[in-house]
């Protein structure tokens, strides 16, 4: 599948057209670039379109589809009866298809790297719940009340868990409630994501907040409660690791509580900026605060919800209206500031497109902020997996971005690998994808607006 090429330092405006040309044209004031460098990158565009290198269509799985998911057993197209169509990823062939017509019916969910059909409220059952299908014939394995939040850590050797919650005195049909009134107890509890067996739950007070991980495979999350109570607690058992009073949760209800690593981050929102305030999730003692505001005038919706705070690589993401701040996740001090949108994040690298230009993806050093590698004239294509990578073709466990770059009533296609930054070519198709999975050496793609359709990668 062609040259992994390590790009290293920044370099420049890498555009797949102009590195054909060698030598550069004289007098045009743009660095020189060393010749092994150029040589590497004209490896990197060109051998999208060699035809030893070539993506070969195994062809279309579905028309006039209206969502397109994929796990690792299987592609999942979603039409508009509604049903739902498992295809195999070596065959393409149709393994089952399922209908979801009817009064419980329900929406195709992805987690876990798992395909299940989610059912909301006052459908299927009085709550939430989730159904897990059979892989091999689309059927009910088991049913659980219950929206799963986030994918987490579980016992040495068993399925990631997942952490769901339920309101079991919920009505129907749906209420809002009164100002005063008081609100249900929540149930809490994880599963395992293969089994549906439940590994532990228990039902927490009336208005009690859940923080959930934005990150999965987490072995903690956190629940606080009105007067600033707060719980770190394991989500391998569900037990109480620490807990504390936060000054920050007590005062006057925050903006946000977010999970960043090993932080529990509480943003309010105060005349003069949003203040930012760092715990640790061993002892929810204060690590460090700082008051955040905007590089420019913001928006009021800003100015009143504050600020995002993400878990972002080894960092701690800002990202607003804007830019993106990038802070230390030790002190709290910004490392670096851009006028870019975040799109993905790894150990190594954070992938990002300009404001101004969402045609231009940028790779970027997390330690200083600037590119490994400018891309123009490419776009990143949205995955239709829940970001789990195969190892079979080269790429890490902590992910790969697809990106592309349309050209004519088709698209060149590379990853770029999350933790090293390095770009591998892929090849071309066509007509130009919308949203896409890579498995088993296997590419498969929303295309042309409403067909599925499947390639083989080269390898």
């Amino acid at each position: 599948m062609g040259e992994l090429i390590d790009l290293g330092e920044s370099h420049g405006t890498v555009d797949g057209e102009a590195l054909l040309e060698w030598p550069p044209p004289r007098g045009t004031g743009r660095r020189s670039w060393p010749i092994a460098l150029v040589l590497s990158l004209v490896v990197l565009f060109a051998t999208a379109s060699r035809p030893g290198s070539a993506i070969e269509e195994a062809g279309t799985l579905a028309e006039h589809a209206s969502a397109l998911v994929a796990d690792r057993g299987a592609v999942y197209a979603m039409r508009d009866e509604p049903a739902l169509t498992a295809y195999d990823w070596d065959t393409g062939k149709v393994q089952w298809t399922r209908s979801l017509s009817g009064p419980g019916g329900g929406q195709a969910y992805l987690t876990a790297d798992r395909a299940y059909v989610r059912h909301r409220p006052c459908t299927a059952t009085v709550g939430w719940s989730l159904e897990r299908l059979d892989p091999a014939t689309g059927r009910q394995q088991w049913s659980r009340a219950g929206a799963p939040i986030a994918v987490v850590a579980a016992p040495r050797g068993a399925a990631p868990g997942l952490l769901t919650v339920d309101d079991r005195a919920a009505v129907c049909p749906p209420v809002v409630p009164g100002r005063n009134a008081t609100p249900n107890p929540v149930h809490l509890a994880v599963l395992d994501a293969e089994s549906g067996e439940i590994r532990w739950a228990f039902d927490l007070s009336g208005g009690a907040r859940i923080v959930a991980p934005d990150v999965p495979g987490s072995d903690w999350f956190a629940v606080w409660y009105q007067g600033g109570r707060a719980e770190i607690r394991s989500a391998v058992t569900g037990a109480v690791n620490v807990a504390a009073d936060v000054p920050e949760l007590a005062d006057t209800p925050p903006t946000s509580v977010r999970i960043v690593g090993g932080l529990l981050m509480i943003v309010a929102v105060r005349s003069d900026g949003a203040l930012i305030t760092a715990y640790r999730k061993d002892t929810l003692s204060y690590r460090w605060h700082i008051l955040f505001s905007s590089a420019e005038q913001a928006p009021i919706a800003e100015i009143a919800y504050g600020p995002v705070v993400v878990a972002c690589g080894p960092m701690i993401c800002v990202p607003n209206w804007r830019d993106l701040a990038v802070l230390d996740p030790d002190s709290g001090a910004e490392a670096w500031r851009r006028p870019v949108q975040l799109d993905a994040a790894g150990p190594g690298v954070l992938v990002a497109r300009d404001r101004d230009d969402f045609t231009r993806v940028r790779i970027v050093d997390w330690s200083t902020g600037r590119d490994r590698a400018d891309l123009a004239g490419w776009a990143v294509v949205p995955t239709a997996s829940d970001g789990t990578d195969d190892d079979d073709i080269g790429f890490a466990p902590a992910g790969s971005v697809l990106v592309q770059r349309p050209e004519g009533d088709g698209s060149r296609l590379a990853r770029i690998d999350l933790r090293t930054g390095v770009i591998s070519p892929l090849g071309n198709v066509s007509p130009i994808p919308s949203r896409c999975s890579v498995r088993h050496h296997r590419l498969a793609c929303l295309a042309g607006g409403d067909s599925v359709r499947l390639w083989r990668l080269p390898g």
